[in-house]
This record gives C-alpha cells, sequence and structure tokens, in this order.
C-alpha cells in the first residue's frame, strides 16, 4: 500500500517526468550561467571535483586554467589523465587574471587572500555544486549535518532504487555532482554536501533538503559555531513552498534553522516526536505523512549499522516521505541494509570482545552518538589531529560509558588535559601500540570502538586508510 496524498497534491513523479512549460523551476536556472564558450575560467583545486568540473568546462568550449598549491611531481596522476585542453598551473592556488568566474574546489576557503582582488572586480566566485546546479534538470535530495550524511545518502539512494526509480548519488560522497550531469537521464539526484561546499552556493535549490544534526565541526574552518550553522543553513535558503525542508526533533539546532523558511516541513526523532515525518515509537518506525500513518516496521528488524544509530534510518524515510514510497519497500530497504565502511562497522568478534570500526567519526559529536549506541563497556581509542573540538563536552559519556581509554595521535595531550584524569587513559604513538593496548583491558562481553573524534591526517592519508589498518590489524590478532 502507498501512502496517500492529499487531493490537492499530483503525486511528485506526475511533476519529475514533465517537460517544457510544466517543469518546476529547476529549468529557469540554466540560463544563468553561462554560455560557456570562449570564457576564461579559472578551478581552484585539483581533487575530484576540481578535475571534474575542469573537464566539464572545458569540453563545453570555456578556456579552463585549473591551479593548485602543490606541486607538479606530486600530483603525475592528474597531470596523466587530464584533457590537455585544460591549461595548469602549480605551486600557486590563485586564479587567472582575465578570468570571468572562478569555480573553488571544496578544500579552498572562500574568504582566502588571493581571491580578494576578484571580489573587488566583481568576478563571480562559486563551488562546483553551484556550477553543476545550473546546468541541472533533475530534481535534488539534498542531505548536509555534522554525522550521518554518507549513511543517509546512500540509503535514500537505496530506497528509490528499489522502489524502480532511476537515481543518481553523489555529491561529497563518491561521485561529485557535476559528473552526475554527464550521466543521463534520472528522476532523482541524491546528494550529500558538506558545509565547504555550501559555503560557495546562491541558486542551489534541492527539492527535499535535509539537515541532519549539527555539533561543533570544522572550526578551524569557520572559525565559530555560528558561522557553521549559517553554513548548514544555506543548503534550504533557496526553496520555495513546493519544496521540503528535513529536520531533527532530537537537534534542536535543526529545528530552529527550520524556522522562517518558505518549504514544508517534516521532521524525524528517536527520542521526539512532532508533525508529519518518521519516528521511533515503543520499539516501532512510524511515518506520519499527510493525514496517515504507518508502522514501517520494528526497530530490532532493522540491519544492525541501522539499529545503533536509528536516527539514520529515519532520516532516510523522512527525506523520502514526499516520494510516495511504499511500506514493504522502506522496510526491506531498512532491513537489508549493508552500511558503509568505517561508520560503525563490525570488524570481528574475538575472544568475547566486539571490536568495532568508526574511524568516519572524525569530530566529538559523532563520538558521542557511537558511545550511545553501544550498550556494552567500552575500550574506546580516541585521537587524531585535532579540529579545535570541545573534547569536555564527551566526559558525562565517557565516565559512563567507557571502561578504559587510549589516546593516540597530535590531539593525545589535548585530550589528556580536557580529561584531567578521569576516566582512566593511556597513550600510545601509533594505531598499533593503540590497538595492543585496548585488547590489553578488555574483557569478554566489551567492545573495543575506534571512534576517533579527529581528523586523521597527522598520521594517515585520510579516515579510510586509517579504518583500514585498524581492521588489519584486529583481524591479525
Amino acid at each position: 500500500m502507498r501512502l496517500g496524498r492529499a487531493q490537492s497534491h499530483r503525486p511528485f513523479l506526475d511533476h519529475c517526468r514533465c517537460t517544457g512549460n510544466d517543469w518546476f523551476e529547476h529549468a529557469q536556472v540554466e540560463i544563468k550561467i553561462m554560455h560557456l564558450s570562449g570564457k576564461n575560467i579559472s578551478v581552484v583545486g585539483m581533487g575530484k571535483s576540481g578535475l571534474a568540473t575542469a573537464s566539464f568546462l572545458v569540453t563545453r568550449g570555456a578556456q579552463v586554467l585549473l591551479t593548485d598549491a602543490r606541486p607538479e611531481h606530486s600530483l603525475p596522476e592528474v597531470i596523466a589523465g587530464l584533457n590537455p585542453a585544460i591549461e595548469l598551473q602549480f605551486d600557486n592556488s590563485a586564479p587567472g587574471k582575465n578570468a570571468d568566474l572562478i569555480v573553488l574546489s571544496p578544500g579552498v576557503p572562500v574568504d582566502a587572500p588571493f581571491l580578494d582582488e576578484f571580489r573587488e572586480r566583481g568576478i563571480e566566485i562559486i563551488g562546483e555544486i553551484e556550477l553543476a546546479f545550473r546546468f541541472n534538470k533533475t530534481p535534488i535530495i539534498a542531505i548536509t549535518g555534522s554525522n550521518g550524511k554518507s549513511t543517509v545518502t546512500t540509503l535514500v539512494g537505496n530506497i528509490l532504487r528499489a522502489d524502480g526509480r532511476t537515481v543518481h548519488v553523489g555529491g561529497n560522497l563518491g561521485t561529485p555532482f557535476i559528473e552526475l550531469i554527464e550521466k543521463g537521464t534520472a528522476e532523482f539526484i541524491v546528494l550529500e554536501i558538506s558545509s565547504f561546499q555550501l559555503e560557495t552556493v546562491t541558486t542551489f535549490k534541492p527539492y527535499v533538503a535535509g539537515i541532519l544534526n549539527i555539533t561543533p565541526d570544522h572550526l578551524d574552518r569557520h572559525k565559530t559555531s555560528a558561522n557553521y550553522h549559517a553554513m548548514k543553513e544555506r543548503i534550504a535558503t533557496q526553496q520555495s513552498e513546493s519544496d521540503y525542508f528535513v529536520a531533527n526533533l532530537d537537534a534542536p539546532e535543526t529545528v530552529k534553522l527550520s524556522c522562517g523558511k518558505r518549504s514544508q516541513k517534516l521532521f524525524f526523532g528517536a527520542q521526539h516526536e512532532g508533525g508529519d515525518g518518521a519516528y521511533l515509537r515503543n520499539g516501532e518506525i512510524i511515518l506520519k505523512f499527510q493525514g496517515r500513518e504507518e508502522v514501517i516496521c520494528k526497530h530490532q528488524e532493522i540491519a544492525f549499522p541501522l539499529r545503533l544509530l536509528v536516527e539514520n534510518a529515519l532520516a532516510a524515510i523522512a527525506l523520502t516521505a514526499p516520494l510516495n514510497i511504499s511500506v514493504s519497500v522502506l522496510a526491506d530497504a531498512l532491513c537489508n541494509f549493508n552500511g558503509l565502511e568505517h561508520r560503525m562497522e563490525w570488524v570481528r568478534t574475538f575472544n568475547g570482545i566486539d571490536f568495532i570500526n568508526d574511524s568516519k567519526a572524525t569530530n566529538v559529536g559523532a563520538t558521542c552518538k557511537s558511545l550511545l549506541a553501544i550498550e556494552k563497556p567500552i575500550v574506546l581509542m580516541l585521537g587524531g589531529r585535532d579540529k579545535q573540538g570541545d573534547f569536555s563536552a564527551m566526559l558525562p559519556l565517557l565516565k559512563q560509558k567507557v571502561r578504559h581509554l587510549v589516546l593516540f595521535g597530535e590531539a593525545r595531550g589535548i585530550i589528556r588535559n580536557f580529561l584531567n584524569g578521569s576516566p582512566a587513559s593511556e597513550e600510545a604513538d601509533s594505531l598499533e601500540d593503540a590497538l595492543k593496548i585496548a585488547v590489553s583491558h578488555a574483557k569478554a562481553g566489551d567492545t573495543v570502538l575506534l571512534a576517533p573524534a579527529c581528523a586523521s591526517q597527522d598520521m594517515f592519508k585520510n579516515y579510510e586508510e586509517r579504518g583500514s589498518l585498524f581492521k588489519t590489524l584486529v583481524n591479525n590478532l
């Protein structure tokens, strides 16, 4: 049975499959950009997003300069794979003096000093998400938040595919948005959007936008929590009355950001319940939408990764509520979800001890969610490169849930000072040593959890490399 809809609303897919004058507002922005042929466009940053952007632009006739602060010898694979029509500039991120448009990669701050002269001259500075949106003709479901974005984005894509919809999934997760534009027709595009990407949007307008949660993160970039909140809010500022905004009732800061938006509101919550949306009630997952209420399934029936962090399941249901998905499809998607690597990933049970890899927990809020999700006593591996996190916010949970704490990486001294001796902790010089210490303190029935609350670049290329090493070490015990 499909959920009912108010008679005043046509099913969304009626709109999605229309063309011409019936197409809702998304097509209007294509006119704003640009006839690209002959334009001088500088793309700053040779990461995945920048490379995809440069390729997109040059195939449309633009004169493209691709810049990066890194030296040429550090980017051999980039050089080998690029369209030869793209001009390259190494050791200097500055755009070309004759730039008609500048497209920043997410890793480049919009307030970088080398951009000042271009701002003064009125040169438009945007990012890859904004550029792609101006060429987009497909309704978008966009997801941001401090934690859970990748899991929810993937799950939403799974739900739509299971319902027979054609869908492209990407953004900050996997394939850049600008590449999805090239992949051909889809009924929906599902995007994970980071705060860095939201710095440079101006007309971006998703049909459904969700802010999962907001906890202090990336303050080394955004400087203040207020700035960080403002960046997250940009995901919904262009929405209209025909769009939907999804907020987390268990995270009041997201509800606050929903105020004053023209879009229709949907909510989700494991602890609180409100109007239309998805909720956990008496051990059951409930969907309320346009006067109907349906039980999707029992909490204990859903897949292990979602059972631990049920708010991710609730968010995905709320985000897809306007799309008229059947209860059976929703239930199957929740029960069959395999989870994502490095996100509350069960590795193995050894000598009665569970080992969980949550290397993607790169901020304090993410680690707190992981601690709350585990019922067994925990030996926690914590550390890495500090992102100006408030580790004191973890203290009540650490005292309540953690049997022993192992600190590693650059931030271990900072964390130690926050802890002030409670709970008990030891320090390690490497991840290998940290795991050895953790195992020595764990007992049968415990969980050894890697949830670092820090970035990984002090010791690793990225959080994936850190998590992969953890898994290798655990499997070699």
